[in-house]
């Protein structure tokens, strides 16, 4: 069997880079895949045997090319899988839109593993979505709001109430986490800018920022200069990526402060390993926290999207890890994370999430 998976990839983010990596994995490890192709022009760093079916190429001929390319691998694949990410809400992007137009052409038999259903900009939206269900085979979402949403259309169509990929992390390769006995605490921030458009902020970015730079210099001095930061650069891109609000947020930090600022790698496992060696991680970004949780190190994540208030309920994550969009004083941000900096054990949580996100590939199957 081989299989064609589609996503927002090739955009040089770390969480989009480990559903490449998941994907490449379970089709192998579940479904006996002897190949994997990534409906993408680029891919992250995967096995010899994942290949990209698109190319970069100059504008002009971008379009033409592609499509070309795209019509010679459907003609002999025609399993083509959606995996990861918030893919439903209709706004099509030019993979999905050459998908909806050829459905019929190459007879593809497509699913979806791992995604977000919604939140929808219109009434016109969702319908887009309803009828492009309608073709599809199976859909594994990774949210209990998405499986309610899917529920209510009624549909002919299986609905898996799984997890979000990251989730199979452990699975595919164990990570060290930090034993919490050095005198030196740990902690990671994944930062990122946010925007109306993307977000529903409760204040700009630069308080945020501040707010967080204040409690880490006031809680660097209570631990006697014996903090240490790890800021990681989930998003890559060179002028919409992570490292400017990275570097805003250093230039907030007081001297004494020490810090390390961690590139974006397209080896998505080498981010999986840098957060397990922090003792918690303070997130703006959903990766950011689901790869803290699946590493079972503490974390606080920014509650703007609708997605990240859907995971920490899902995850069932305790009231006193939980901040809203930051919505605290310095002092309460401090007292969290002396708490998280504190001993926890949510191992059967993540083991239930582990479970749940195996359903992606066990029970959403071709027929």
């Amino acid at each position: 069997m081989k299989v064609t998976f589609s996503g927002f990839y090739g955009m040089s983010n770390t969480g989009d880079d480990c559903f490449c990596k998941i994907a490449e994995w379970g089709a192998k490890h579940y479904w006996n895949a002897d190949a994997s192709y990534f409906f993408s022009k680029k891919i992250p760093q995967l096995s010899p045997s994942s290949k990209s079916i698109l190319k970069q190429l100059p504008h002009h001929r971008l379009s033409f090319i592609n499509k070309f390319l795209a019509d010679n691998h459907f003609k002999k694949n025609n399993h083509l899988v959606f995996a990861g990410g918030s893919i439903f809400h209709g706004k099509e992007w030019w993979e999905m839109d050459y998908a909806k137009q050829n459905l019929d052409r190459f007879k593809l038999r497509v699913g979806a593993i791992g995604v977000s259903v919604g939140p929808f900009d219109s009434v016109n939206h969702e319908k887009k979505v309803i009828e492009f269900m309608k073709n599809m085979s199976f859909i594994s979402v990774r949210d209990q709001k998405s499986y309610d949403i899917v529920n209510s259309y009624n549909l002919d169509l299986p609905c898996i109430n799984s997890f979000d990929l990251a989730a199979l992390l452990p699975r595919v390769e164990s990570c060290t986490t930090s034993d919490g006995n050095s005198s030196e605490a740990t902690i990671g921030l994944a930062l990122c800018s946010f925007n109306a458009k993307s977000a529903q902020a409760h204040h700009d970015n630069q308080s945020r920022l501040k707010l967080l730079a204040s409690a880490i210099n006031r809680l660097n001095i209570l631990r006697n200069n014996q903090l240490k930061l790890k800021l990681f650069v989930f998003h890559g891109h060179e002028t919409q990526g992570d490292l400017a609000t990275n570097k805003v947020f250093a230039n907030l930090l007081d001297p004494s402060v020490k810090y390390e600022i961690c590139q974006y790698n397209r080896d998505p496992m080498d981010m999986w390993h840098q957060i397990g060696a922090c003792d918690a991680v303070l997130s703006f970004r959903l990766h950011g926290a689901i790869y803290s949780f699946m590493a079972q190190v503490p974390f606080l994540l920014a509650e703007v999207h609708e997605k990240a208030t859907n995971f920490l309920d899902d995850i069932n994550w305790s009231d006193q890890l939980r901040v809203g969009d930051f919505e605290v004083s310095t002092d309460e941000l401090v007292d969290r994370i002396e708490l998280m900096l504190q001993p926890h054990d949510f191992s059967q949580d993540v083991e239930r999430c582990m479970l749940k996100a195996e359903k992606n590939f066990t029970e959403a199957v071709f027929e």
